[in-house]
């Protein structure tokens, strides 16, 4: 039987519902926060809040993507889904995010055996997430557990420290069938992605890679989703990077090219002031992708089978495992 692993247990795939595939609710530290305070998300009550604008513009889940050594809270997005229980379902994500992120020379990804590595990931799926995050060496489990593994790639590279991920993310895989999202720097290495993991026994359809939308290009997109990999669009109300009128032709042409079973949509609003809870002004909000761009996509001419697959169906499917053990 295929569940998803929702952080308050393991639900059937159809219970999903409208999906953000791709977002951020809660972070305490981490480089990026350390880059910029505006990555700094620590209130409880304002994801809550997020949520709630959310679902009352028709969502109903959300895939937290921070990983592991990126700010992520265990004990925090626990209160998040226990407050939401009911309207809205959360899945968090164990792994790691592109290598500048970490000490490539002393973390413990670089230095311990990479089957050790794989066996923490696998821990944290099948047993339940360290409450501090692998943050140092006192390992404390909360009863719940990552239904994502999530691993990060660089600028037109896939550092060695990369590569370690990759490989024990595609083990950590193997071990427990959970589907794996991935970091694109600017939408680069998106095929070399897929390719690494296809040669350590991943079949690119529990692959779904992230920003590729930061690279606009229709054969590009076309040649990754080609090998059966899923892109998550999520890049909605990003002027400095493209328009939504952009992406959404774009998302207009690939399900015309017959890949809307492959196409997942998200916020990615991962920081304060891209959130109306956080905002102290005006934000659109994580609310923004159904209030604001599906209408777009409808307007571009994306038809209402291929929405509903894009918001309902293809993470249900993507999302969705059976379990190893």
């Amino acid at each position: 039987m295929r569940i998803v692993r929702t952080v308050l247990g393991d639900i059937p795939p159809e219970e999903l519902g409208v999906t953000d595939s791709h977002d951020h609710l809660i972070r305490t530290g981490g480089q990026e926060v350390r880059d910029d305070i505006d990555f700094l998300m620590d209130s409880v009550d304002k994801a809550v809040e997020e949520m709630n604008y959310f679902i009352e513009a028709g969502g109903k889940s959300l895939i937290a993507m921070d990983p592991i050594g990126c700010g992520r809270n265990v004990p925090m997005m626990l209160e998040v889904a226990k407050r939401l229980e009911g309207r809205a379902h959360i899945v968090m994500s164990t792994g790691f995010h592109k290598g500048e992120f970490y000490d490539n020379r002393m973390h413990w990804l670089a230095t311990c055996d990479i089957d050790k590595v794989a066996e923490m990931l696998v821990a944290e799926i099948q047993v339940g997430m360290d409450k501090h995050s692998y943050n140092g060496p006192i390992v404390e489990r909360v009863s719940a557990k990552a239904g994502v593994i999530k691993s990060g790639t660089s600028y037109s590279v896939i550092t060695p420290f990369e590569q370690r991920q990759i490989e024990a993310v595609a083990l950590t895989h193997k071990a427990t069938g959970v589907p794996i999202v991935t970091h694109t720097q600017m939408g680069t290495m998106a095929l070399e992605t897929v390719e690494l993991y296809k040669k350590r026994g991943v079949s690119p359809e529990r692959i779904a890679l992230s920003h590729v939308q930061k690279n606009p290009d229709f054969y590009y997109h076309k040649r990754v989703l080609a090998t059966g990999a899923y892109i998550c669009y999520d890049g909605p109300d990003r002027v400095k990077y493209y328009t939504d009128e952009t992406q959404a032709k774009l998302i207009a042409a690939l399900v015309e090219a017959g890949y809307q079973k492959q196409i997942l949509l998200s916020m990615d609003a991962g920081r304060a002031s891209y959130q109306t809870a956080h905002s102290k002004g005006i934000a659109h909000g994580i609310a923004y992708m159904l209030t604001d761009f599906v209408p777009l996509l409808r307007e571009v001419g994306v038809k209402e089978d291929a929405i509903e697959d894009i918001l309902i169906n293809n993470p249900a499917r993507f999302f969705s495992f059976e379990p190893v053990s």
